[in-house]
C-alpha cells in the first residue's frame, strides 16, 4: 500500500511540473527585450547554479536499483572565468540529504535518504591539466641538460 501511495505522489508531482512547463512556453513568445551586457555578465560568471544531477552518477554502485526521481536538483559550480587556463571550481561545499524512492524487487520500505554534495561558493582557479603540462615542459628541459652532461667528450 505504501509503495502504491509513493507512485501516486510521484505521478502527481510530474503532472504538476508538466503543466508549469506548458504555461512557461506559452508566455515565452511575448518577450522581445534585449538582455543588457551587465545582466549577461552577471549570469555567466562563475557561480553555483541549480543543475539536475543523475542519482546513479553520484551513486554508481546503486545501478541495480531504480530511483524516483532519477535525478535531483543540486547547486553546482558553472560559468565562465574569462581565461582558458582558469576553471570554475567549488571553494565551499555542503552535504544535503534528500528523500527518494528506491524501487527494487523486494517488498521493502521504498523511501531512502541519500546525501549529495552541493556547491555553496565557487571561484576561478588554474586548470589542473594546465599545471601538469607546465611541469612536464620543465622536466623535458632538465632531462635534455642532464643528457648533454652525460655525453662522453671526445
Amino acid at each position: 500500500m505504501q509503495l502504491l501511495c509513493g507512485f501516486l505522489v510521484a505521478l502527481a508531482l510530474q503532472m504538476v511540473g508538466a503543466q508549469k512547463k506548458n504555461m512557461v512556453l506559452q508566455n515565452s513568445t511575448t518577450d522581445t527585450a534585449v538582455v543588457s551586457f551587465h545582466d549577461v555578465w552577471n549570469r555567466s560568471s562563475c557561480q553555483p547554479l541549480e543543475k539536475l544531477v543523475s542519482v546513479v552518477s553520484e551513486y554508481p554502485n546503486e545501478v541495480e536499483h531504480v530511483f524516483s526521481p532519477s535525478c535531483v536538483s543540486l547547486r553546482r559550480c558553472c560559468g565562465c572565468c574569462g581565461d582558458e587556463v582558469l576553471q570554475c571550481v567549488p571553494v565551499e561545499i555542503a552535504n544535503v540529504t534528500m528523500q527518494l524512492m528506491k524501487i527494487n524487487s523486494e517488498d521493502q520500505v521504498p523511501f531512502v535518504e541519500l546525501s549529495f554534495i552541493e556547491h555553496r561558493k565557487c571561484a576561478c582557479r588554474p586548470r589542473q591539466d594546465a599545471l601538469k603540462s607546465g611541469r612536464r615542459r620543465r622536466l623535458k628541459g632538465r632531462s635534455k641538460r642532464k643528457r648533454a652532461k652525460q655525453r662522453p667528450k671526445n
